[in-house]
């Protein structure tokens, strides 16, 4: 851990960028996890009355329902995050790499005025976007700052504008975590149960695929370090063994493995290795029959689904467009030796994560979940290259539409 202080220097010129702020956000990701100053960090935003959005790594350090957490920011969050981010004046960015996800494209922050400052051990990422650089420890500098800040008596200019944000969102992620489709099942109401019922304590794993933009806006952590997202690289097969590794740290928590068919498909091996050592994780396997997240993005940029449901080749047409192949995912569990789950309805899948809690061997939740069933996007844009020339109206629509939303990201 490196625990490098900062210098006057940079102290003080951060002190008189956030002092010449009225409405600050407050960024929080990794290094806040890896640098353990989520306490030094809430203390912070308490002290100046700053609000805070979090990246997929920062996530789940401050409580869910704290009166100044926005939570997920970027492409992969929620509305107030989101919201709030385009009024902000000043980004206090800490132990974040200001990835193209949480910049939404360097498209999110849109006050003319805005300015950034960045806390990082690494220099690289604590000048990206012209930032004015704290390179420090994040702990560190928190405490130095938030002392040189209350000398001055600074308070930031917010007034309603968060309470209302997070009001508006928690409405709307209520809904959401609610849907009752007439038939099938809903993947957001479905991690909505799974966040409501497993011990509060549980550490949720995820990677890949539309799940952990759903976890970004829906999951609710209420105590510290119980969200693992790798989300650095999206690594499709992770979650299993990240699930794994996690489990070998905290052997007296239960972990919980969001994984979707897709990324199942890639890479289970280690299924294998948590009989073998006797570790026991849950797999909540949410099968939609496809690469949703992928084909979301395909359909969005003007192109028809192609190769992006899990579908039988038709030999009339040559083509993917058969029927769906039915894959029994807890048939596959249950030859490693695990318990498995077959999930179809709410009431199934509240039995299962009652039942798996007196289960000492690793589980498996085959969760049958509608396609298209994921959380959609809350106004961040992301920058994806699509056709200039094209015979397709819909894909020559979606290239406008993406030279529109250039004109409005920052050039850094």
């Amino acid at each position: 851990m490196d625990r490098r202080p900062a210098s006057k220097r940079e102290l003080e010129a951060a002190t008189e960028l956030i002092k010449q702020s009225r409405k600050p956000l407050m960024i929080i990701g990794g290094g806040v996890t890896y640098s353990e100053a989520w306490k030094s960090a809430q203390f912070f935003a308490e002290s100046f009355n700053i609000p805070i959005g979090e990246t997929q790594a920062g996530k789940g350090l401050i409580r869910w329902d704290h009166p100044l957490n926005l939570g997920g920011i970027g492409v992969t969050g929620g509305a107030a995050a989101n919201e709030i981010a385009k009024q902000a004046d000043l980004i206090i960015a800490v132990g974040t790499r200001l990835t193209d996800f949480t910049t939404a494209s360097k498209w999110l922050f849109q006050n003319p005025a805005v300015k950034m400052l960045s806390i990082n051990v690494c220099s690289f990422d604590a000048f990206k976007m012209d930032s004015t650089a704290v390179i420090a420890d994040a702990d560190s500098a928190l405490l130095d700052l938030t002392g040189m800040l209350l000398s001055e008596n600074y308070i930031s200019g917010w007034s309603n504008e968060v309470a209302q944000a997070q009001s508006g969102y928690l409405e709307e992620t209520n809904r959401v975590r609610n849907i009752i489709p007439e038939q099938g099942l809903a993947q957001t109401t479905a991690l909505g149960v799974i966040n409501d019922l497993i011990a509060p304590d549980s550490i949720a794993v995820g990677s890949s695929g539309s799940l952990p933009g759903c976890m970004q806006r829906l999951w609710r952590s209420s105590i510290a370090k119980t969200y693992h997202m790798e989300y650095g690289f999206s690594c499709m097969g992770y979650e299993i063994c990240g699930a794994l590794g996690v489990k070998i740290a905290e052997p007296e928590r239960e972990v919980y493995a969001m994984v979707g068919d897709g990324s199942f498909l890639m890479l289970h091996s280690e299924l294998f290795t948590a009989l073998q050592e006797g570790l026991k994780i849950n797999i909540m396997l949410f099968d939609n029959s496809g690469w949703g997240c992928i084909e979301n993005l395909q359909n969005s940029q003007g192109t028809k689904t192609f190769g992006t449901r899990f579908t039988a080749r038709n030999p009339e047409s040559g083509l993917l467009d058969g029927q769906v192949v039915p894959i029994d995912f807890a048939k596959i569990a249950e030859g490693y030796g695990c318990k498995a789950y077959r999930i179809n309805s709410l009431e199934e899948l509240k039995f299962a994560l009652e039942d798996a809690k007196n289960q000492t061997v690793t589980t498996l939740f085959d969760i049958k979940v509608n396609h298209g069933s994921m959380s959609d996007g809350y106004d961040a844009w992301w920058r994806v290259g699509v056709a200039e020339v094209a015979e397709d109206e819909a894909v020559r629509s979606a290239w406008e539409a993406m030279e529109a939303e250039i004109k409005k990201a920052r050039l850094y």
